[in-house]
């Protein structure tokens, strides 16, 4: 257990030192500290007993940071498109209530921040799309595996959302941190949400802080 909060706590602090990096505006500390979260995520996901398919998100997770980190918009959006595959089979394969108004609910957003996205999307409209459809499902389908999943696809959906916002051209300031901390934030709760019954994630958090 010691060797599992340990990992969380990795995980805590390269999300903390990653934020510092923005700040200070060294690509080569950002990149590398970006790449790390998803590595330590896994692990003490596998420690915990995670399936596999989530240990599968997690690594193309890692792969669509490194892409996006160095520009490449489309491929990275591929690579988290197969993370929320992922995602949406081991939601619907725990999920007990599909309710019809959560559907109703995201898509309304899906339709609004796309709306409002359109016009400065450009040449990427298309892709933006198909990626938007798939964490939108994550969303969905996470809020019907219960609170933690729900909040984690709604803070993913959010951070996503928030890089669309740039993608159009619309920057304001804190935007990068609000971005990645919260990524970092859906991640976590996203994981922690499909370990294994009957070792409380809250639990390794509260040793980790």
């Amino acid at each position: 257990m010691k060797r599992g909060s340990a990992w969380l706590a990795a995980y805590a602090v390269i999300a903390a030192v990653h934020l510092v990096t923005i700040a200070v505006g060294e690509p080569w500390s950002e990149a590398i500290t970006k790449v790390l979260l998803m590595p330590a995520l896994a692990v003490w996901v596998r420690l915990r007993g995670g399936p596999v398919a989530l240990l599968i998100g997690l690594a193309a997770s890692l792969v669509g940071d490194f892409l996006l980190q160095v520009d490449h918009l489309v491929p990275g959006m591929a690579a988290f498109g197969v993370a929320h595959v992922c995602y949406v089979w081991l939601f619907i394969q725990r999920s007990t209530r599909r309710s019809l108004a959560v559907v109703a609910a995201y898509g309304v957003v899906w339709v609004v921040v796309l709306a409002l996205l359109w016009p400065g999307l450009g040449d990427v409209r298309v892709p933006v799309v198909l990626y938007s459809l798939l964490l939108t499902t994550t969303a969905v389908t996470s809020a019907w595996s219960g609170w933690r999943s729900g909040i984690g696809g709604a803070v993913f959906l959010i951070s996503d959302a928030l890089i669309g916002v740039g993608l159009a051209g619309h920057e304001f300031g804190v935007r990068p941190y609000l971005v990645m901390a919260t990524y970092c934030l859906a991640q976590y709760l996203l994981a922690s949400s499909l370990v294994a019954v009957g070792q409380p994630a809250e639990q390794d958090l509260e040793r980790a802080a």
